[in-house]
């Protein structure tokens, strides 16, 4: 059963944006080709059926029999002890043995339960094979004996997925360069073995070509290269310490866009702020989408184009400040910060002063807006006062209790809004904020 959004405003701006294009996905003779097989993007636009049947993109609810860190859903919380790795000579809770025969069992049961072989027609998946969260490598001898050491998890997990892809030829079959499966293996891998390869060593700004992470990640992936043809990279797309302010990373990832695609990538995850509202999350999502088969799209046409069609009222000052913020983070070449506070977002692309005054701005024009435009301004303005919240906290000196008050209460409006309860990736509940703010 496919799984419905919580955020009725993103409903909302569907119905109007298929007006922006002609439809990348049902057309099969004329539709536009994409160099990425896999064009996944976790945001709350992209839960939408309408969303991903329109752009032809994926998620990672709807698209993998197993996504992630999640083996612990096939093994369960408290696996049988052969399935736990031997870490210094002992049984080791927090991470698994992948030369258990009985981790492999469970896997094919598994995938018989809900996939089955994959013969027919659409029941083919991709199913992810990855080590749990953490730096730790199974050491038992049997791990050892495949290759193992006591920071490389490589040999046994493709070990246990050339296994498995023996076994289920039809699936697809994903580990990830991360931690202790960061190296690539000695020998090629089956057609239908991948890896997933995170771009958090590749800096988040427009050029990064000449940063030592640049030269680690492009590295990374030509070593993978020679063992697999399919290669994902899992990229980032949001600021995790704050969904609710502007991340302008429209032309940072335009250019990753065509670095993977130089280097014969075959899919791509977004991880942006899952089922959490994001600022300017509607557009962004849909600007993703057409990136994913142009790789030159003209970002600043596209934008104007999505805020005409969607926002009749406030679309016009919506793009104008949208796009003030890419040109400044393409002109600076700043990085763009991942988990920044707002002394970093600051730094990087945001003008206090001008971000007050299109605010300000946005609140008298929006009293205009009617329909699904005043809904999805009722989202925008309350993640917008948790900005402005954050700047004056920023500056204690200058605040403006009266200012503040009112912020406070504008904010509060989040609890009738479905998909806002977080501001941020962890410990990043909106209400606790909101009791802090008002004991200062």
């Amino acid at each position: 059963m496919k799984k419905k959004t919580t955020l009725k405003a993103v409903c909302d701006i569907c119905l109007c944006v298929i007006s922006l294009t002609s439809c990348y996905a049902q057309n099969k003779e004329t539709a536009p080709v994409s160099p990425f097989e896999f064009r996944g993007i976790y945001s709350p636009t992209n839960a939408l059926d309408s969303i991903r049947d329109h752009f032809g993109t994926h998620h990672v609810d709807y698209d993998w029999g197993l996504w992630g860190h999640n083996l612990h859903k096939v093994v369960g919380e408290n696996p049988d002890e052969s399935i736990l790795a031997t870490i210094d000579g002992k049984k080791d809770k927090d991470q698994y043995c992948f030369s258990s025969s009985k981790m492999y069992d469970q896997l094919v049961e598994y995938i018989i339960d809900n996939f089955g072989d994959g013969e027919l027609p659409g029941s083919s998946t991709r199913i992810s094979i990855m080590p749990r969260d953490n730096k730790k490598s199974c050491t038992c001898k049997q791990c050892v004996a495949a290759g193992n050491t006591s920071t490389n998890a490589t040999p046994a997990v493709t070990k246990m997925m050339r296994k498995l892809a023996k076994r289920f030829p039809k699936h697809q079959f994903f580990t990830s360069a991360y931690h202790s499966t960061r190296m690539a293996p000695k020998e090629k891998l089956p057609s239908n073995v991948g890896v997933i390869i995170s771009a958090i060593d590749l800096p988040m700004r427009v050029t990064f070509t000449e940063n030592k992470g640049y030269r680690t990640f492009v590295s990374m992936v030509r070593e993978w290269k020679e063992k697999t043809d399919l290669i994902y990279i899992w990229d980032y797309s949001r600021n995790y310490s704050d969904y609710l302010s502007p991340f302008p990373c429209l032309k940072v990832m335009q250019h990753r866009f065509q670095l993977y695609d130089r280097l014969g990538v075959k899919g791509i995850f977004l991880n942006g702020s899952g089922d959490d509202y994001a600022a300017f999350d509607d557009m962004q999502t849909c600007i993703f989408g057409k990136m994913m088969y142009d790789l030159a799209l003209n970002i600043d046409a596209e934008v104007q184009k999505y805020y005409k069609i969607n926002y009749p009222e406030t679309g016009e000052l919506l793009a104008d400040y949208y796009l003030k913020l890419e040109r400044r983070v393409d002109e600076t070449n700043h990085i763009i910060p991942l988990y920044g506070s707002m002394e970093e977002v600051v730094e990087s692309y945001l003008n206090v002063k001008e971000f007050s005054e299109f605010r300000t701005q946005m609140e008298n024009v929006a009293e205009k807006a009617t329909g699904p435009e005043k809904e999805k301004l009722h989202y925008l303005l309350t993640a917008l006062s948790f900005t402005q919240l954050q700047i004056l906290v920023m500056n204690p000196s200058d605040s403006n209790q009266q200012l503040k008050t009112k912020l406070i209460e504008q904010l509060k409006e989040h609890k009738k809004l479905k998909g806002m309860k977080n501001y941020g990736e962890t410990d990043a509940d909106i209400d606790a904020y909101i009791k802090k703010l008002e004991k200062q």
